[in-house]
């Protein structure tokens, strides 16, 4: 800290003449970047960001202790730096790297905030513009849509430490406190969109160095059938009014908004401004759909398939699909969703395939078949099927048996006329012999004991009919509840279980139970009146179980060839993404449009076209989709050129041969995201505005890489410059550094000055 020197000011003079004063007295060179701090009686801090502002407006008085801080030569203030890292610093100062090569730290799920920052880094007219103090002159500290100048002046020192060349990496702590104290929803640090955060500082940045004070009120002007030259014109001037900054000289373009009423034609054309272009991708109407085959053919091990099939189609259109596979009707499926050994949904035909996410394990089963259902009809029914084993429960009454599902449940085909607990433990042993062995002379049953408990415990068998109370248990639990009837066909006439040698006594393998949908509870009686689909339980002692239940055979599965095949997306070219863009559309009923004609509100037509173009383009691939049923992100390759993207032709202002340059850009920088809607990562690729070479930004990694690296699945947000400005700026490269002056932070270490 240097000696205190003393000066006299009147109480009209600027603030900004006491910076130059203190900066003449002590020695500064106009390179170095300056800042004023008052010390108040209690001996704290206040910065004086408004310089322009009088000695009496700033409350300045006799006597008042001003302390002048340098930046330094890293970017950093001295101030913003606590004491322990001073050895730090001076090993930073003297490290010297190529200037914009320098990482951000994750501050913890802040790479969007990372990706973001160093893409806009990369844009070398607004860097230049910060670099070169510029903005100073520009600060608006009285903008009441802005942030008083603090969004602006933490960029700008991030700017400066990121281009000092002294850093490998630095902290962004203070931007990212800056932000979330402007925008709550960056508060935190919960994962965010990098285009989101990147919208926010454009608008912050530009609402900071706006260079209208005070904005007029301006009245927004339909065509009214004027040429679209004059409109354009006018919209533009009228924009130019209320908003001028170094944002809108850089990013801010204009499209053309023509909308069409339905009703009566009206055609109301408008010109609005843009800061960046929302494309959308070309979205394939296909899906692709893994499912699981299990076929009525106890021999036959369920097949995996994967099946494409129409992304807005219905349930039947994936029994079509998969039926092209196996030859199996479409009339003979039925689809269910699996969900811990139980189904946590049976589907009908004509629900929708938008309730079925890609993490759901869906199965098809064949059933005898499908008809209406009559009263009289002679039908199957479509019994679900779980696998329960009684396991000893922890409890202190040792005889309390505990149920636990196991294995993939089924859904079997019984005929009606053969709905007695008997005939269904039979069927159900023939459907379950692949895996299930059937017990064998040696184990078979001479009249122990044991066995007659075995008989005892499984219901009476018995041919149920409606109204018969012989077997209450499947009796309502049968077809006379007009519940369960959903399929029908011809009785099966393959050596099932009805051609089997009927013994008097048999070990039974298993017990069987009605019970509720989550196969938790035994349901021993059914109200005609329920609508309640009649589940039936097969319950397995653990010894008998061991013994016959082979759980590994049940378990296996084979792919289907389909599986095999790797169904490559074809790439879409950039151009196809703007061309959607500006393809006619029907607004949608939430976002009606008012025609002043009609007097009502109508889904009109819209159509957007690009006007006039900016220096440096920003596209942002909107790959997020979000509907009413899902939300996915599109992992399209989207082919974007490095060098000279033509715009000329999506552009409709009337061109002429000299001007056609204006509409070629190159690639400066890429916001890419990798992962999926909840979770992912963000980084960014971008050229050095002074050496050329692309890099690789990983939060604080740097890695240099070739140009054929930087297309890729995860582009996210592009950044085009047009051809003309990099000529231009390439001109100016070699222009002196104006003067520095003033900017904003926290409290000082450096020169003082009393103000008498």
């Amino acid at each position: 800290m240097d000696t205190p020197h003393t000066a006299q000011f009147s109480q009209t003079d600027s603030v900004d003449l006491v910076l130059h004063t203190a900066r003449e007295q002590f020695l500064v060179s106009p390179q170095e970047e300056t800042r004023l701090w008052i010390k108040n009686a209690e001996g704290s801090f206040e910065r004086l960001c408004n310089t322009r502002v009088t000695v009496l407006d700033a409350a300045l008085k006799t006597g008042q202790v001003v302390v002048m801080e340098t930046r330094n030569k890293d970017g950093t203030w001295p101030s913003a730096q606590p004491h322990d890292t001073r050895s730090t610093l001076e090993e930073e100062e003297d490290f010297q790297g190529q200037p914009g090569i320098c990482g951000l730290t994750n501050l913890g799920n802040t790479c969007f905030m990372n990706s973001a920052l160093q893409c806009l880094s990369n844009v070398p007219q607004l860097t230049e513009y910060f670099l070169k103090n510029r903005y100073l002159e520009e600060l608006n500290f009285c903008n009441p849509l802005g942030m008083k100048g603090e969004i602006a002046q933490a960029y700008a020192d991030l700017v400066k430490q990121a281009w000092s060349g002294h850093h490998r990496s630095i902290v962004p702590q203070v931007f990212k406190t800056k932000v979330g104290h402007f925008a709550s929803q960056f508060l935190g640090y919960q994962q965010h969109d990098s285009q989101e955060l990147l919208s926010f500082l454009l608008d912050g940045l530009h609402e900071d160095l706006n260079r209208i004070k005070k904005k007029e009120y301006v009245e927004l002007c339909d065509a009214a059938g004027r040429p679209d030259q004059e409109v354009a014109q006018e919209a533009w001037q009228n924009h130019k009014r209320r908003n001028d900054s170094v944002i809108v000289d850089t990013f801010h373009g204009l499209f053309k908004s023509t909308l069409v009423c339905p009703d009566c034609g009206n055609v109301s054309v408008t010109f609005d401004p843009f800061c960046y272009l929302s494309v959308p991708l070309p979205v394939s109407h296909k899906r692709v759909m893994e499912v699981f085959f299990v076929s009525m053919d106890p021999r036959r091990k369920p097949e995996q398939h994967r099946l494409v099939v129409p992304k807005k189609g219905k349930i039947s259109d994936l029994c079509v699909a998969l039926a092209k596979h196996t030859g199996i009707s479409p009339e003979r499926m039925m689809v269910a969703d699996v969900f811990s050994h139980r189904f946590y949904k049976i589907y009908q035909l004509e629900e929708s395939l938008s309730s079925i996410l890609d993490r759901d394990d869906i199965f098809i089963y064949e059933v005898s078949g499908r008809a209406a259902i009559g009263e009289n009809s002679r039908e199957d029914v479509v019994l679900p099927i779980y696998l329960r084993e009684r396991t000893p429960a922890r409890d202190y009454n040792s005889s309390y048996y505990g149920l636990m599902l196991f294995g993939h449940p089924l859904l079997v085909s019984v005929p009606r006329d053969r709905l007695s607990w008997d005939a269904l433990y039979h069927i159900l042993l023939y459907r379950l012999s692949r895996y299930v062995t059937r017990p064998s002379s040696d184990d078979e049953d001479d009249g122990d004991e044991k066995d007659l408990e075995d008989k005892d415990r499984l219901p009476k068998p018995g041919r149920v009919t409606a109204g018969s109370s012989q077997d209450p248990g499947l009796e309502q639990a049968g077809p006379s509840s007009r519940v369960v009837s959903r399929s029908r066909a011809p009785v099966d006439n393959s050596p099932g279980p009805s051609h089997w040698p009927q013994r008097a006594r048999r070990k039974h393998l298993f017990t069987l139970h009605t019970v509720n949908s989550n196969g938790t509870s035994d349901r021993s009686t059914f109200n005609e009146d329920t609508h309640a689909q009649p589940y039936i339980a097969i319950d397995w002692e653990p010894e008998m179980k061991k013994r016959y239940y082979d759980e590994v055979e049940a378990e296996g599965y084979v792919k289907h060839d389909c599986v095999g095949y790797v169904l490559k997306k074809a790439p879409v070219q950039l151009q196809e993404c703007i061309e959607l863009f500006t393809t006619v559309e029907t607004l949608e009923k939430e976002n009606p449009w008012y025609c002043p004609t009609c007097k009502q509100h109508q889904l009109a037509t819209k159509k957007l076209d690009l006007w006039m173009l900016p220096e440096t383009l920003i596209i942002h691939l909107k790959r997020f989709s979000y509907t009413k049923f899902s939300r996915e992100k599109l992992d399209t390759l989207v082919e974007f050129p490095i060098r000279d993207l033509d715009f000329s032709e999506f552009v409709i202002k009337p061109q002429n041969d000299s001007s056609r340059e204006l509409y070629k850009y190159d690639l400066i920088a890429v916001s890419n995201h990798y992962g999926g809607l909840r979770d992912g990562h963000y980084t960014t690729f971008a050229c050095n505005k002074d050496s050329g070479q692309w890099h690789y930004f990983d939060d604080s990694s740097v890695s240099p890489v070739t140009e054929n690296q930087i297309e890729s699945k995860a582009a996210y947000v592009l950044f085009y410059q047009r051809q003309d400005v990099a000529r231009r700026l390439q001109t100016q490269a070699s222009s002196s550094k104006p003067p520095a002056s003033s900017a904003c932070g926290a409290p000082p270490k450096s020169e003082f000055v009393d103000v008498n």
